[in-house]
């Protein structure tokens, strides 16, 4: 009884410990599938000087057929700027078979410092090679500030 009470008080103390997100957006896939050329924006709220740390989450199901993701993600911050790149996600399929709808969280931009107030709108795009990537429940984007 005292390993369990000591292990529920871990728990909360390592989810205490976390910053809260100071935005986050997710779009559900109708009918688990994610169009290529179905772009996604998300608007973040942004501070000058703030910094932040953004994460991808993917929501995905046993349909979906490879091992991992293949994206785009740009940022558009409020001082006019753009900042794009490639990723490709390794997603573990293993660890989470036993639940029905995956989600796994994926460090994108550490410490993302913003030179005005205003929205940075945030784009995700599907590359991957089939236009109907199937398997796909759910993509968001979070927010925190950096520690």
């Amino acid at each position: 009884m005292i390993k369990k009470g000591l292990l529920v008080y871990l728990v909360f103390a390592l989810f205490s410990c976390a910053q809260a997100p100071v935005f986050e957006g997710n779009v559900q896939m109708e009918r688990d599938i994610w169009n290529r050329f179905n772009f996604l924006m998300f608007e973040v709220p942004v501070t000058e000087n703030e910094l932040l740390d953004f994460d991808l989450m993917v929501g995905y199901t046993e349909e979906y057929p490879w091992d991992e993701l293949i994206t785009n993600i740009t940022f558009y911050p409020p001082d006019g700027s753009m900042l794009s790149s490639d990723y490709t996600f390794k997603l573990d399929k293993e660890f989470l078979s036993d639940v029905p709808e995956k989600i796994q969280v994926f460090s994108i931009r550490k410490q993302m410092k913003f030179g005005a107030s205003g929205i940075c709108k945030v784009r995700v795009e599907n590359k991957m090679s089939k236009v109907q990537t199937p398997g796909i429940s759910s993509v968001g984007i979070s927010a925190r500030r950096s520690e």
